[in-house]
């Protein structure tokens, strides 16, 4: 039966040995295969990290292209086709199955001597064929060596596909430059400068640039950044290449100008040792504006003489300013042309000497450049591309001088109010705005601009036996000031303050301190504390109208915010009004009718609040504040009753009668205690929490200043030293983004007066717009000396 195996037949061994081979062959592979791939990966690493030390430049990554492919065909080579192209005889896999199968005891080697020496006439045919039989045989039961190799293929075949999913999350998570390295080396499709991932676009490129031109260059970065760049430079037949700072400017590109280009010129950029291309410029005689001067004659309400700045490029100036431009050509040119925007042309006249001449108004930010005819007729560009910055007009700031906070005066007693305002161009109108008890604004003009004023202060007395105003109530007044812009004038508004009219025969103290005390009686103080709050929220309406009719910014968020703000405080206010009729009712058993108009006046005030709570909630503050004003009528008029009747009460009680009145006296003292001491530490936790807050403003910005300050002195040592001629390029940028942070510090700065009546911060808001000018003055003309000023001012501040 054994012989109807076909391993048994002639040649049966040597089918054996082929098995063995070909899973030998098969083992060889798979570990070759692994090694190749481990040291493939260890070289692209290795390739990954020299190239970012060598930032991807095209030579290094043509090198690196080069001696990777020749590693990994060394590998290969070497540990794949080497061992599969090894001759191995039929003897050394039958010892290889020998050695790792000692059970064969040389079986297998005897069986194929028999089989391949034939039968000799010693040997009988029927004993070689049986000794094949019984070595196939064996060899089947080991499975011909198949559990040698087996688990050394899978071993191999495991460790090769981790160092696959190794190598594939190096580069996937590891540095970006690995990354980048692995598609150098294998963008084959790409050219060696755009398979390098650290580029540097500079421009211009090669072109031709006018004899006696400035040229800006802008060097843009990509796949990588720097805090600096250089312009390389080599002029003419110069073997060496000059260093040129560039400034990084606000997009994140930087720029340099080389001044005065009179012949060939090579360049490139050099950022963070990546280089761009080199580029070239050919000289060429074609005209350029050579110089520029600007004059500007400022709008008529200004006031301002007309200002001439010479050899100049950017512009900074007041909305509306005429600028007359006069461009000196290198070499004479029939026409030329401004552009502005990109959008307008203005057309150039040649004038004497061959100047050309051309005017525009400045009315919106922007850039313009010099255009000028060539040879050949065409239009060419003659100068960069300059800024144009504008200015806006602040409005005039305007105070009450005097009194300054709230107060207090008789029926019959003349009250002076002193106004104030200035502004940077002229007041031209200044008023004073009073109502009574909430009742229509009323307008007494203090000043009309009969003549161009930079500073106005006047004054009006209020002769109050005229108003016809009565114990209790109160008079709002406010200042209203306009400038001269010759856009109808810009307004703005001083905070609104209170006279409250007293009874005669009372010490009278500013509204802010009668919660401590007044005149005659226990008690009074603690109403008094109530109409203080109203004041408050009167005012707090006020200063969001005050927002809204000057145009700032006051979103639809910010009104809805302080709308719900002034809500909230006027219905808290509200409710303890109302709990203080509530308890009065309860604990005046047997109440005097002298303490009937106080019961009547408090259920009015809370009806007025109610008004005016829904106009809040409805974002109505214009409607609220009429029924605010009405409301603190009330409430003073309640708190003069009160203060009356308790004082006519005390003085019957100590002459020895009148003790039930004086009974009730005390008990409505009490009740106004029980509820002033509810809100006590509300008001005054709320009050100490604002006074903090408007501090650490007031400290924020002082820090600002200095960082301001010192900022514009080191602006100030670049362009000292651009002036000597140490770097090139522009730093109007830098200037004109700390002369807007300035401006933004006087607006700051003049909210903060407002909101706290701090006429030293007002001076500091103005002194700062000084400085701002200064700035985008020294930006728009490079004058190192303007630029000392605004540097000194912003330090002093």
């Amino acid at each position: 039966m054994l012989h109807e195996r076909s391993d048994t037949a002639p040649g049966g061994v040597a089918r054996v040995i082929g098995d063995v081979r070909a899973r030998w062959r098969r083992k060889l592979l798979v570990r070759g295969l692994f090694r190749v791939l481990v040291g493939g990966a260890v070289v692209l690493i290795g390739a990954g990290l020299a190239l970012e030390a060598l930032r991807f430049t095209p030579g290094a990554i043509l090198a690196f292209r080069i001696a990777t492919l020749a590693v990994i065909a060394a590998l290969t080579a070497w540990w794949i086709a080497r061992p599969m192209l090894r001759r191995v005889t039929d003897q050394q896999v039958a010892l290889y199955l020998e050695e790792h199968e000692p059970s064969l005891n040389s079986l297998l080697l005897s069986a194929m001597s028999a089989e391949r020496g034939g039968t000799a006439d010693s040997e009988s045919p029927a004993m070689v064929a049986k000794l094949v039989e019984a070595a196939v045989e064996r060899c089947h039961e080991i499975e011909a060596g198949r559990r040698i190799d087996q688990p050394l293929v899978r071993r191999y075949s495991l460790m090769a596909a981790g160092a696959v999913a190794l190598a594939l999350a190096v580069f996937a998570l590891g540095p970006a430059y690995l990354r980048h390295g692995l598609t150098a080396m294998f963008a084959w499709s790409q050219s060696l400068e755009a398979a390098a991932p650290y580029r540097i676009a500079l421009t211009p490129g090669s072109g031709q640039v006018p004899r006696g031109a400035d040229q800006l260059f802008t060097a843009t970065l990509s796949g990588f950044s720097a805090d600096d760049a250089v312009l390389l430079v080599r002029k003419g037949d110069a073997t060496a290449f000059e260093r040129v700072p560039m400034v990084k400017g606000d997009t994140g590109a930087f720029e340099g100008m080389v001044f005065d280009v009179d012949q060939k010129l090579e360049f490139m950029a050099e950022a963070a040792g990546v280089r761009s291309p080199t580029f070239t410029l050919d000289v060429v005689d074609l005209p350029y504006a050579q110089r520029i001067d600007l004059e500007y004659r400022f709008p008529a309400y200004t006031g301002l003489e007309p200002r001439v700045v010479e050899d100049a490029g950017d512009i900074a100036v007041l909305t509306g300013t005429e600028v007359l431009v006069t461009i000196t050509p290198t070499m004479p040119a029939p026409a030329g042309q401004i552009t502005l925007h990109e959008t307008t042309h203005v057309p150039l006249t040649v004038g004497a000497e061959g100047k050309l001449v051309g005017k525009f108004v400045a009315d919106k930010d922007g850039f313009y450049r010099v255009g000028l005819q060539g040879p050949d007729g065409a239009m060419i560009t003659a100068s960069p591309q300059y800024v144009i910055d504008v200015l806006s007009d602040m409005a005039p700031t305007v105070s009450i001088a005097k009194p300054g906070r709230d107060s207090a005066a008789t029926p019959v007693e003349e009250f002076v109010v002193e106004a104030r305002a200035d502004d940077d161009f002229g007041v031209r109108g200044l008023e004073l705005v009073y109502s009574v008890n909430g009742g229509p604004e009323k307008t007494v003009p203090l000043y009309r601009g009969a003549k161009r004023l930079e500073e106005v202060s006047a004054g009006h007395t209020f002769y109050l036996e005229e108003l016809g105003v009565q114990p209790g109530d109160a008079v709002a007044y406010y200042a209203r000031a306009s400038d001269n812009d010759a856009g109808g004038g810009k307004q703005a508004t001083s905070d609104m303050y209170f006279l409250r009219v007293r009874p005669f025969g009372k010490d009278f103290k500013p509204a802010t301190s009668q919660a401590g005390g007044g005149g005659g009686g226990g008690g009074g103080g603690e109403v008094g504390a109530l109409s203080e709050q109203q004041r408050q929220i009167i005012a707090g309406t006020f200063n969001v109208l005050r927002e809204k009719r000057e145009k700032k910014a006051l979103t639809p968020e910010k009104l809805r915010e302080s709308s719900v703000v002034l809500a909230l405080s006027q219905g808290r206010l509200r409710e303890q009004v109302e709990g203080l009729v509530s308890r009065m009712n309860s604990r005046l058993v047997a109440p005097d009718p002298s303490f009937k108009k106080i019961a009547d006046m408090l259920p009015l005030a809370a009806a007025e609040m109610k008004a005016a709570e829904g106009k809040l909630q409805a974002r109505a503050p214009e409607g609220a504040m009429p029924p605010e004003q009405k409301a603190l009528q009330y409430l003073q008029q309640a708190e003069e009753e009160y203060e009356l009747q308790v004082q006519t009460s005390r003085q019957a009680g100590g002459g020895g009668g009148g003790g039930q009145a004086g009974s009730i006296a005390d008990d409505l003292a009490d009740l106004f205690n029980l509820e002033m001491d509810k809100m006590a530490n509300q008001y005054e936790t709320a009050s100490r929490a604002e006074s903090n807050q408007a501090e650490q403003q007031v400290d924020a910005l002082a820090e600002k200043l200095k960082e301001l300050a010192r900022r514009q002195q080191q602006e100030l040592e670049r362009q000292r030293r651009r002036a000597a001629g140490q770097a090139a390029g522009s730093g109007g940028d830098q200037q004109r983004a700390l002369a807007e942070q300035a401006e933004e510090a006087a607006r700051q700065l003049e909210k903060l007066s407002r909101d706290q009546n701090r006429p030293d911060l007002a001076a500091a808001a103005r002194q700062m717009q000084q400085a701002a000018d200064a700035m985008r003055r020294a930006a728009a003309s490079n004058d190192p000396s303007a630029a000392g000023q605004a540097a000194a001012a912003s330090d002093r501040l």
